[in-house]
């Protein structure tokens, strides 16, 4: 059985506080794109974990890891051969690891034949990390709490998405990124839930609305960051994003032949890692 995982942006990404168990407590609105990993998965003995062409400890991978407690804690008597074609830039706020180990417990339930229901999933995925119960439906969707509470939205038409991927490489990005938050990267939680509203009501998504708590920390924080936003500027791009805790930001145009002479240019002039995508539907991901 093989499934796309995709990437996702998050339009919009605010961190309430940090909560008694050492996590924060978020409020986003998060969107799957058209930029995917591919993972095929066979019954096996054992469990193996395959990646041509791109150099992974399965033991450190979370994909492996979400099979291994999966088969441990459901006492499944057999294996899986998993093989992960990877195109997502890696720890890049993207969610490519998230979306990968959410296409293994989909792939895993049904052909270890366990037939668990989703909020069983959600539940299961949310021991595994954050960012992964969302990945299970996908879409367009409210995040809250750690990550494992969902509400599912309408559709979301943002247009097309230009997004760059600095050459910035962090030890524990994630967990960096937290560290560096101070209480003034707080928020209420108030612009995620007008933006909610708005695309219930089936409006746009406008930028006032797309905020990102780690954005002015990743820029005080790390040099390339503010770099990449310089050279988003000077290309005429002023609304600029940051995906997830980054180092990954995006813009949003109209016209697809605006996005992609914007991401050519961004590639060839600046020699910068870019790529053009749109919003897909969570009907895409389903097994």
């Amino acid at each position: 059985m093989k499934i796309k995982a995709p990437a996702k942006v998050n339009l919009s990404l605010e961190i309430l506080g940090k909560r008694l168990d050492g996590f924060h407590d978020i409020s986003s609105i998060i969107q799957t794109i058209s930029l995917f990993d591919k993972l095929q998965i066979e019954i096996d003995d054992e469990l193996i974990l395959e990646s041509p062409g791109f150099d992974l400890d399965p033991n450190e991978n979370i994909v492996f890891l979400a099979a291994k407690n999966m088969r441990e804690k459901y006492a499944v008597d057999f294996g899986a051969r998993m093989v992960l074609q990877k195109k997502i830039p890696v720890s890049a706020g993207l969610g490519g690891g998230s979306s990968d180990a959410a296409a293994a417990i989909k792939i895993l339930n049904k052909v270890w034949r366990l037939n668990l229901p989703l909020q069983e999933l959600i539940a299961f995925a949310s021991t595994i990390g954050s960012d992964i119960p969302f990945f299970l439906e996908g879409g367009t969707s409210f995040v809250q709490g750690r990550g494992e509470l969902i509400r599912e939205l309408p559709d979301c038409q943002v247009g097309w998405i230009v997004i760059i991927v600095p050459n910035i490489k962090l030890e524990n990005k994630t967990k960096t990124m937290y560290s560096y938050l101070i209480e003034d990267s707080h928020t209420s939680g108030g612009l995620s839930r007008k933006l909610e509203a708005r695309i219930r009501n089936g409006g746009d998504c406008p930028p006032q609305l797309m905020f990102n708590g780690f954005l002015d920390v990743a820029k005080k924080t790390i040099p390339g960051i503010t770099e990449a936003v310089c050279i988003f500027n000077k290309v005429g791009v002023q609304e600029i994003h940051l995906a997830g805790s980054g180092p990954s930001l995006f813009t949003i145009v109209k016209r697809k032949e605006i996005a992609t002479a914007l991401s050519l240019l961004l590639t060839h002039k600046h020699q910068l890692e870019s790529y053009v995508v749109n919003s897909v539907s969570r009907d895409k991901f389903q097994v």
